[in-house]
């Protein structure tokens, strides 16, 4: 990766000051270089949202425009800081602005909020000449460059990829990417997700009995459907779930529809929700926990769930051989 440009304004809110940079930092500083390089990578594989380049004028300026990046960057960070300023929930952070170019020679422009972390550190002090070695907080500690972001945004082509916390702002929900971006709200295909498995645990109470196996089964349709073509097929899902039970099936579909999610929802960065979901942990009553790979779920070569004349469960493990 390569550094074209990169900037740093400090939203420092304890302090009540913006600390604006004047000039870009040194694009050949390795530290810098590896800093911003780990931070692009975890956005990357992280899960984020999407929204077209022209949806977003604030965005698409920085992008088409970079000969005023350093003047964009600026104003965007006092409309941040402006924006926060008076929000106990939404701390401070230094704002990270980038563009850069990647081993494929693709143009990337991004922003990322460092959050702060508070750490304890020694610290050197002379009380009347007499030296004094002591301890203080420190709450402005850049966090690592592979902790979570919150909020940000990166430009690949003509798509933005957007993470973007919610957060409460003294009793209304504020967000980066609604409140400073100006971009409508997009569910993250995680919250998809719960909405799915919180229906079909309700449908399969009103028709079927609840096992051991709903959840698991449920999370088995969402990875193969996402495995087969990137997104969630709510008809692969009802089928997988409920083969055997049309009215189940249609309950389950027309619900989902009244909850707001779409019957096929596009999963951005698919691998993710791939590797999350390849293996199912299964809650026995007992307390017993197991942790099965999705595609040994229902191979009964492998692992058998047998459902006893009393109503309680048998699981079997076979097959299974010593080190």
């Amino acid at each position: 990766m390569r550094i074209l440009t990169a900037v740093v304004h400090v939203l420092d809110k304890d302090s009540g000051n913006v600390v604006l940079s004047h000039k870009d930092m040194d694009p050949n500083d390795v530290v810098v270089e590896e800093y911003l390089q780990k931070v692009v990578q975890k956005f990357v594989n992280s899960e984020y949202t999407e929204t077209a380049l022209d949806d977003c004028p604030i965005v698409k300026s920085l992008v088409d425009d970079p000969a005023s990046f350093m003047d964009q960057t600026t104003e965007l960070s006092l409309a941040f800081f402006e924006a926060i300023k008076g929000a106990e929930k939404i701390g401070g952070g230094d704002l990270l602005f980038f563009r850069v170019e990647n081993d494929d020679l693709a143009e990337l422009t991004g922003m990322v909020k460092l959050d702060y972390n508070a750490k304890y550190l020694h610290t050197i002090e002379y009380q009347d000449d007499v030296l004094v070695n002591t301890i203080i907080q420190n709450k402005t500690i850049l966090p690592s460059p592979v902790q979570t972001i919150n909020d940000g945004f990166l430009v690949i082509g003509n798509t933005i990829r957007v993470r973007s916390k919610k957060y409460d702002n003294n009793g209304e929900d504020w967000s980066f990417a609604q409140n400073i971006l100006k971009i409508p709200a997009v569910k993250k295909v995680s919250e998809e997700i719960k909405i799915i498995e919180k229906t079909v645990q309700e449908t399969t109470k009103k028709y079927t009995e609840t096992d051991v196996l709903t959840a698991p089964e449920t999370r088995k349709a969402v990875h193969d459907s996402i495995k087969k073509d990137e997104t969630i097929d709510s008809n692969y899902v009802a089928e997988a779930v409920f083969p055997d039970n049309p009215v189940a099936k249609e309950e389950f579909k027309a619900t989902l529809k009244e909850r707001g999610v779409a019957e096929t929802v596009p999963v951005p960065n698919a691998p993710i929700f791939e590797k999350k979901y390849q293996k199912q942990k299964i809650k026995l009553g007992n307390g017993i926990e197991m942790t099965v790979p999705v595609e040994l779920l229902k191979n009964k070569d492998v692992i058998e769930f047998r459902t006893n004349p009393d109503g309680t469960m048998s699981v079997i493990v076979k097959n299974v051989e010593r080190d």
